[in-house]
Protein backbone atom coordinates (compact mmCIF):
# COMPACT_ATOMS: atom_id res chain seq x y z
CA UNK A 1 0.00 0.00 0.00
CA UNK A 2 2.63 2.43 1.14
CA UNK A 3 4.89 1.89 -2.85
CA UNK A 4 1.56 2.70 -4.71
CA UNK A 5 1.30 5.78 -2.07
CA UNK A 6 4.73 6.41 -2.92
CA UNK A 7 4.12 5.27 -6.86
CA UNK A 8 1.45 7.86 -7.07
CA UNK A 9 3.01 10.84 -5.40
CA UNK A 10 6.01 10.26 -7.80
CA UNK A 11 3.95 10.28 -10.87
CA UNK A 12 1.79 13.80 -9.65
CA UNK A 13 5.10 15.67 -9.18
CA UNK A 14 6.04 14.04 -12.66
CA UNK A 15 2.52 15.18 -14.18
CA UNK A 16 2.65 18.75 -12.31
CA UNK A 17 6.65 19.37 -13.97
CA UNK A 18 5.34 18.80 -17.06
CA UNK A 19 2.08 21.28 -16.77
CA UNK A 20 4.35 23.41 -15.35
CA UNK A 21 6.80 23.53 -18.24
CA UNK A 22 3.72 23.33 -20.61
CA UNK A 23 3.05 26.86 -19.08
CA UNK A 24 6.58 27.92 -19.56
CA UNK A 25 6.63 27.23 -22.99
CA UNK A 26 3.21 29.25 -23.56
CA UNK A 27 5.34 32.49 -22.36
CA UNK A 28 6.44 34.64 -25.35
CA UNK A 29 7.90 37.92 -24.64
CA UNK A 30 8.30 40.80 -27.32
CA UNK A 31 9.71 44.52 -27.21
CA UNK A 32 7.19 46.67 -28.62
CA UNK A 33 7.51 50.73 -29.38
CA UNK A 34 3.99 51.35 -29.50
CA UNK A 35 2.56 53.41 -26.38
CA UNK A 36 2.50 51.89 -23.05
CA UNK A 37 -1.13 51.74 -23.28
CA UNK A 38 -1.23 50.47 -26.43
CA UNK A 39 1.37 48.19 -25.84
CA UNK A 40 -0.88 46.81 -22.95
CA UNK A 41 -3.94 46.90 -25.04
CA UNK A 42 -2.05 44.79 -27.67
CA UNK A 43 -0.73 42.16 -24.66
CA UNK A 44 -3.92 41.56 -23.20
CA UNK A 45 -5.56 40.90 -26.83
CA UNK A 46 -2.86 38.54 -28.11
CA UNK A 47 -2.84 36.98 -24.57
CA UNK A 48 -6.51 35.92 -25.04
CA UNK A 49 -7.17 35.48 -28.70
CA UNK A 50 -4.10 32.67 -28.86
CA UNK A 51 -4.40 31.34 -25.30
CA UNK A 52 -0.60 32.32 -24.44
CA UNK A 53 1.06 34.58 -21.95
CA UNK A 54 2.19 37.52 -23.94
CA UNK A 55 4.95 39.75 -21.87
CA UNK A 56 5.44 43.13 -23.46
CA UNK A 57 8.56 45.56 -22.42
CA UNK A 58 7.28 49.29 -23.74
CA UNK A 59 10.85 50.90 -25.20
CA UNK A 60 11.22 53.80 -27.39
CA UNK A 61 12.02 53.08 -31.12
CA UNK A 62 15.83 54.18 -30.74
CA UNK A 63 15.89 52.27 -27.41
CA UNK A 64 14.67 48.93 -28.48
CA UNK A 65 17.20 49.11 -31.55
CA UNK A 66 19.86 49.48 -29.11
CA UNK A 67 18.64 46.82 -27.45
CA UNK A 68 18.54 44.03 -29.95
CA UNK A 69 21.42 44.85 -31.10
CA UNK A 70 23.29 44.66 -27.75
CA UNK A 71 21.58 41.37 -27.66
CA UNK A 72 22.42 39.59 -31.05
CA UNK A 73 22.29 36.74 -31.46
CA UNK A 74 21.22 35.51 -28.05
CA UNK A 75 17.55 37.55 -27.83
CA UNK A 76 15.78 37.95 -24.38
CA UNK A 77 12.92 38.10 -26.46
CA UNK A 78 10.84 35.91 -29.27
CA UNK A 79 8.55 38.79 -31.20
CA UNK A 80 9.00 42.47 -31.86
CA UNK A 81 7.12 45.55 -32.92
CA UNK A 82 9.08 48.12 -34.41
CA UNK A 83 9.17 51.18 -36.65
CA UNK A 84 11.02 50.61 -40.26
CA UNK A 85 14.97 51.27 -39.22
CA UNK A 86 15.41 48.26 -37.20
CA UNK A 87 12.57 46.29 -39.30
CA UNK A 88 14.59 46.71 -42.23
CA UNK A 89 17.81 46.30 -40.66
CA UNK A 90 16.64 42.79 -38.73
CA UNK A 91 15.61 41.63 -42.59
CA UNK A 92 19.03 42.51 -43.68
CA UNK A 93 21.03 41.55 -41.35
CA UNK A 94 18.72 37.86 -40.29
CA UNK A 95 17.90 38.79 -37.40
CA UNK A 96 14.38 38.22 -37.75
CA UNK A 97 12.58 34.89 -39.20
CA UNK A 98 10.68 34.78 -42.34
CA UNK A 99 7.17 33.28 -41.92
CA UNK A 100 4.19 32.89 -44.40
CA UNK A 101 1.23 33.67 -42.30
CA UNK A 102 -2.21 32.30 -42.80
CA UNK A 103 -3.62 35.36 -40.76
CA UNK A 104 -2.52 37.73 -43.31
CA UNK A 105 -4.31 35.91 -46.43
CA UNK A 106 -6.24 38.64 -47.78
CA UNK A 107 -4.57 41.41 -46.42
CA UNK A 108 -2.82 44.20 -49.43
CA UNK A 109 0.61 43.31 -50.41
CA UNK A 110 1.71 46.57 -49.23
CA UNK A 111 1.48 45.64 -45.76
CA UNK A 112 3.48 42.30 -46.57
CA UNK A 113 7.22 41.76 -47.08
CA UNK A 114 7.51 40.47 -50.30
CA UNK A 115 9.89 37.73 -48.34
CA UNK A 116 7.62 37.35 -45.24
CA UNK A 117 10.71 38.87 -42.98
CA UNK A 118 7.91 41.05 -41.38
CA UNK A 119 4.18 42.27 -41.32
CA UNK A 120 2.72 45.93 -40.61
CA UNK A 121 0.45 46.12 -38.36
CA UNK A 122 -0.32 49.71 -38.96
CA UNK A 123 0.91 52.82 -40.09
CA UNK A 124 1.54 55.90 -37.74
CA UNK A 125 2.23 58.94 -38.03
CA UNK A 126 1.81 62.63 -36.06
CA UNK A 127 0.76 65.82 -35.71
CA UNK A 128 0.59 69.41 -34.27
CA UNK A 129 -1.14 70.06 -31.24
CA UNK A 130 -1.80 72.44 -28.93
CA UNK A 131 -3.36 73.41 -25.25
CA UNK A 132 -6.62 75.03 -26.48
CA UNK A 133 -6.50 76.54 -22.42
CA UNK A 134 -3.10 77.79 -23.04
CA UNK A 135 -3.80 79.63 -26.04
CA UNK A 136 -6.92 80.87 -25.45
CA UNK A 137 -5.31 82.90 -22.48
CA UNK A 138 -2.92 84.21 -24.83
CA UNK A 139 -5.39 84.86 -27.70
CA UNK A 140 -3.44 82.45 -30.36
CA UNK A 141 -4.56 79.72 -32.41
CA UNK A 142 -3.47 76.56 -33.63
CA UNK A 143 -0.51 77.29 -36.17
CA UNK A 144 -1.79 76.00 -39.97
CA UNK A 145 1.90 76.13 -41.18
CA UNK A 146 5.42 74.41 -40.12
CA UNK A 147 7.06 77.45 -41.26
CA UNK A 148 4.10 79.14 -38.62
CA UNK A 149 6.52 77.34 -35.62
CA UNK A 150 9.12 79.67 -36.96
CA UNK A 151 7.53 82.75 -34.88
CA UNK A 152 9.64 83.91 -31.89
CA UNK A 153 6.11 84.11 -29.76
CA UNK A 154 6.66 80.44 -29.62
CA UNK A 155 9.88 80.91 -27.67
CA UNK A 156 9.99 77.70 -24.69
CA UNK A 157 6.22 76.73 -25.77
CA UNK A 158 7.08 74.25 -28.09
CA UNK A 159 8.36 70.56 -27.06
CA UNK A 160 8.90 68.09 -29.47
CA UNK A 161 10.85 64.20 -29.20
CA UNK A 162 14.37 63.32 -29.99
CA UNK A 163 15.11 61.12 -32.94
CA UNK A 164 17.95 59.76 -30.71
CA UNK A 165 15.27 57.69 -28.81
CA UNK A 166 12.19 58.45 -30.61
CA UNK A 167 11.09 56.91 -34.21
CA UNK A 168 8.38 59.19 -34.13
CA UNK A 169 11.00 62.02 -34.28
CA UNK A 170 13.39 60.41 -36.59
CA UNK A 171 10.10 60.28 -38.87
CA UNK A 172 9.47 64.25 -38.31
CA UNK A 173 13.00 64.71 -39.18
CA UNK A 174 13.03 63.15 -42.34
CA UNK A 175 10.15 64.52 -43.27
CA UNK A 176 11.38 68.34 -42.90
CA UNK A 177 14.32 67.03 -45.00
CA UNK A 178 11.93 65.59 -48.07
CA UNK A 179 9.58 68.58 -47.47
CA UNK A 180 12.30 70.97 -47.89
CA UNK A 181 15.45 69.30 -49.30
CA UNK A 182 18.62 68.43 -46.57
CA UNK A 183 19.83 71.93 -46.78
CA UNK A 184 16.93 74.18 -46.57
CA UNK A 185 15.58 71.36 -43.86
CA UNK A 186 18.13 71.51 -41.80
CA UNK A 187 18.27 75.34 -41.69
CA UNK A 188 14.26 74.80 -40.89
CA UNK A 189 15.48 72.47 -37.84
CA UNK A 190 17.87 74.76 -36.52
CA UNK A 191 15.56 77.94 -36.76
CA UNK A 192 13.01 75.49 -34.49
CA UNK A 193 15.01 74.59 -32.17
CA UNK A 194 14.93 77.95 -31.16
CA UNK A 195 11.69 77.81 -29.94
CA UNK A 196 12.07 73.96 -28.33
CA UNK A 197 12.07 73.75 -24.65
CA UNK A 198 13.64 70.43 -24.65
CA UNK A 199 13.56 66.80 -26.31
CA UNK A 200 12.13 63.91 -24.73
CA UNK A 201 12.37 60.36 -25.22
CA UNK A 202 9.68 59.37 -26.34
CA UNK A 203 7.39 60.51 -29.16
CA UNK A 204 4.37 60.70 -26.79
CA UNK A 205 5.08 62.73 -23.90
CA UNK A 206 4.44 65.69 -25.65
CA UNK A 207 1.11 64.98 -25.55
CA UNK A 208 0.90 64.42 -21.63
CA UNK A 209 3.09 67.69 -21.46
CA UNK A 210 0.52 69.52 -23.64
CA UNK A 211 -2.51 67.86 -22.62
CA UNK A 212 -1.19 68.93 -18.55
CA UNK A 213 -0.74 73.04 -19.91
CA UNK A 214 2.87 72.62 -18.89
CA UNK A 215 3.70 74.16 -23.11
CA UNK A 216 1.47 75.46 -25.63
CA UNK A 217 2.25 73.12 -28.09
CA UNK A 218 3.94 69.85 -29.52
CA UNK A 219 5.11 67.93 -31.96
CA UNK A 220 3.68 64.12 -30.98
CA UNK A 221 2.71 61.35 -32.14
CA UNK A 222 -0.97 60.28 -33.17
CA UNK A 223 -0.98 56.82 -31.66
CA UNK A 224 -3.27 57.23 -28.34
CA UNK A 225 -4.18 61.18 -29.03
CA UNK A 226 -7.80 60.20 -29.67
CA UNK A 227 -7.85 58.36 -25.89
CA UNK A 228 -6.42 61.52 -24.12
CA UNK A 229 -8.66 63.64 -25.72
CA UNK A 230 -11.56 61.23 -24.57
CA UNK A 231 -9.89 61.64 -20.76
CA UNK A 232 -10.70 65.46 -20.99
CA UNK A 233 -7.49 66.48 -21.97
CA UNK A 234 -7.72 70.23 -23.48
CA UNK A 235 -6.05 68.95 -26.74
CA UNK A 236 -6.73 70.78 -30.48
CA UNK A 237 -4.81 69.62 -33.14
CA UNK A 238 -4.44 69.70 -36.89
CA UNK A 239 -2.51 68.52 -39.42
CA UNK A 240 -0.21 71.95 -41.39
CA UNK A 241 -0.88 72.24 -44.73
CA UNK A 242 2.19 70.77 -45.73
CA UNK A 243 1.48 67.23 -44.73
CA UNK A 244 2.83 64.89 -42.52
CA UNK A 245 5.46 61.94 -42.60
CA UNK A 246 3.60 58.59 -41.98
CA UNK A 247 5.75 55.22 -40.99
CA UNK A 248 4.90 51.53 -40.07
CA UNK A 249 4.90 49.40 -36.89
CA UNK A 250 6.04 46.09 -38.28
CA UNK A 251 5.88 42.48 -36.38
CA UNK A 252 8.55 40.17 -36.82
CA UNK A 253 10.34 36.93 -35.24
CA UNK A 254 13.57 37.02 -33.97
CA UNK A 255 15.33 33.92 -35.37
CA UNK A 256 16.50 31.64 -33.13
CA UNK A 257 13.28 32.02 -30.39
CA UNK A 258 12.82 28.97 -29.07
CA UNK A 259 8.81 29.65 -28.54
CA UNK A 260 8.58 29.46 -32.36
CA UNK A 261 5.23 27.94 -32.44
CA UNK A 262 3.87 30.37 -30.29
CA UNK A 263 5.23 33.51 -32.11
CA UNK A 264 3.68 31.92 -35.29
CA UNK A 265 0.50 32.04 -33.93
CA UNK A 266 0.92 35.24 -32.05
CA UNK A 267 2.10 36.82 -36.05
CA UNK A 268 -1.23 35.38 -37.39
CA UNK A 269 -3.74 37.41 -34.21
CA UNK A 270 -2.27 40.23 -35.56
CA UNK A 271 -3.21 40.01 -39.18
CA UNK A 272 -6.66 39.56 -38.06
CA UNK A 273 -9.75 42.27 -38.38
CA UNK A 274 -10.14 42.29 -34.76
CA UNK A 275 -6.87 43.12 -33.79
CA UNK A 276 -7.16 46.04 -36.78
CA UNK A 277 -9.94 47.62 -35.20
CA UNK A 278 -7.33 47.48 -32.00
CA UNK A 279 -5.14 49.36 -33.94
CA UNK A 280 -7.41 51.48 -35.36
CA UNK A 281 -8.73 52.63 -32.09
CA UNK A 282 -5.16 53.67 -31.06
CA UNK A 283 -5.13 55.45 -34.22
CA UNK A 284 -3.37 53.64 -36.38
CA UNK A 285 -4.61 53.56 -39.98
CA UNK A 286 -4.42 49.38 -40.47
CA UNK A 287 -3.69 46.56 -42.60
CA UNK A 288 -7.42 45.41 -42.82
CA UNK A 289 -10.28 48.38 -42.72
CA UNK A 290 -11.26 49.82 -39.82
CA UNK A 291 -12.61 52.85 -38.81
CA UNK A 292 -10.01 55.71 -37.33
CA UNK A 293 -11.63 56.92 -34.19
CA UNK A 294 -8.80 60.28 -35.01
CA UNK A 295 -9.11 61.27 -38.67
CA UNK A 296 -12.47 58.90 -39.32
CA UNK A 297 -12.76 58.21 -42.98
CA UNK A 298 -10.31 60.99 -43.65
CA UNK A 299 -6.78 60.32 -44.97
CA UNK A 300 -4.42 62.93 -43.56
CA UNK A 301 -2.42 64.52 -46.18
CA UNK A 302 1.15 63.06 -46.14
CA UNK A 303 4.67 63.87 -47.15
CA UNK A 304 5.92 60.69 -48.74
CA UNK A 305 9.19 60.29 -46.99
CA UNK A 306 11.24 57.50 -48.77
CA UNK A 307 11.49 55.06 -45.59
CA UNK A 308 14.33 52.89 -46.95
CA UNK A 309 16.57 55.83 -47.71
CA UNK A 310 15.49 57.39 -44.25
CA UNK A 311 16.38 53.79 -42.78
CA UNK A 312 20.24 54.08 -44.49
CA UNK A 313 21.37 57.02 -43.68
CA UNK A 314 19.56 57.63 -40.24
CA UNK A 315 22.66 57.40 -38.37
CA UNK A 316 24.45 59.50 -40.58
CA UNK A 317 21.50 62.32 -39.77
CA UNK A 318 21.35 61.48 -35.88
CA UNK A 319 25.18 62.06 -36.00
CA UNK A 320 24.47 65.48 -37.27
CA UNK A 321 21.35 65.96 -35.24
CA UNK A 322 23.19 65.48 -32.06
CA UNK A 323 25.91 67.87 -33.20
CA UNK A 324 23.87 70.29 -33.20
CA UNK A 325 20.72 70.20 -30.65
CA UNK A 326 22.37 67.59 -28.41
CA UNK A 327 23.35 70.39 -26.08
CA UNK A 328 19.81 71.87 -26.04
CA UNK A 329 19.20 68.44 -24.49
Amino acid sequence: MERKLLFMVVVSVIIAVFAINSAWSQTVKSYMCLSPETNVAVAKFISEKTGTNFVQSFLSCGELEAKIKSETPYYNTDVCVAASPLTFLAKKNKWSFPYDSIGWKGVPSAFIDSEKYFYCVGTYSYVLMGNKDKLAEKGYSLPKSWKDLLDPKWKEQIIMPSPLTSGTANLMVFSFLTLYGEEQGWKYLEALDKNIHHYTRSGATPQDLVGRGEFMLGLATDDGLKSRIDQGYPIIWSIPEEGVGFDGVFAFILNGTKEMESSKKIIDAMGSQEFSQLMAKAGYMTPRPAENPLYGQNIPKYIKVDLGWAAENRPRVNELWKSKFRSAQ
